[in-house]
């Protein structure tokens, strides 16, 4: 399965079979993101994490189905088995697998993910999945006044949060998608 070309592939939206070198890099990664979710800063309405870089390289090298299946596992098992600080509420499934459609359909397939891509990527996680969608589900499970000054209330430190990370986390997955290790990886893992 060669993943450098630039232009999409008849198997994007099938679920391609992994030998075993991309099964165990696809478990390192998943390890990885479970790693990177137990250093996170802040409470359980206000996190800081830097989970977004394994999955944003899931979803460069692996597409949008299987980078969707894995946001689907990790959070059902984040939420139930590794981490359950809260009760498991669905809505955030349904945010994990929007985030991770989104980085796939933005990364799967660059040999060099572009800047505008990196942003638009970004910044339709950061604001519509994690500040709109995520604080909606707080709203849902955590508000007993179901109110709009009540979910504004909620939203305001969750948007200044997003607009104080989003340069950070574009910064960060420019520079992790197009460094030199990852696209010899790239090479090696998906070439034959």
């Amino acid at each position: 399965m060669a993943v450098q070309n630039t232009t999409p592939v008849k198997g994007t939206w099938s679920l391609p079979k992994l030998d075993v070198r991309q099964f165990v890099v696809l478990a390192l990664l998943i390890g990885l993101d479970i790693a990177l979710g137990k250093l996170t800063v802040g409470t359980n309405v206000l996190k800081i994490s830097f989970v977004f870089v394994a999955m944003s390289l899931i979803a460069k090298w692996y597409g949008p189905l299987w980078t969707m299946l894995i946001a689907t596992i990790l959070d059902v098992v984040g939420a139930t088995i590794i981490n359950p600080s809260g009760a498991f509420f669905l809505g955030f499934t349904l945010s994990a697998i929007t985030a991770g459609l989104i980085y796939a359909l933005f990364y799967y397939n660059q040999a060099h993910v572009s800047w505008v891509r990196v942003l638009i990527a970004v910044g339709l996680v950061t604001f519509v999945v994690n500040a709109s969608m995520n604080t909606l589900w707080l709203f849902i499970m955590y508000s007993q006044v179901h109110t709009w000054d009540t979910f504004v209330t909620l939203l305001i430190p969750r948007l200044i949060k997003s607009i104080m990370m989003y340069p950070i986390q574009v910064i960060v997955t420019y520079a992790f998608l197009n460094n030199a290790a990852v696209k010899q990886a790239t090479k090696q893992i998906f070439n034959k």
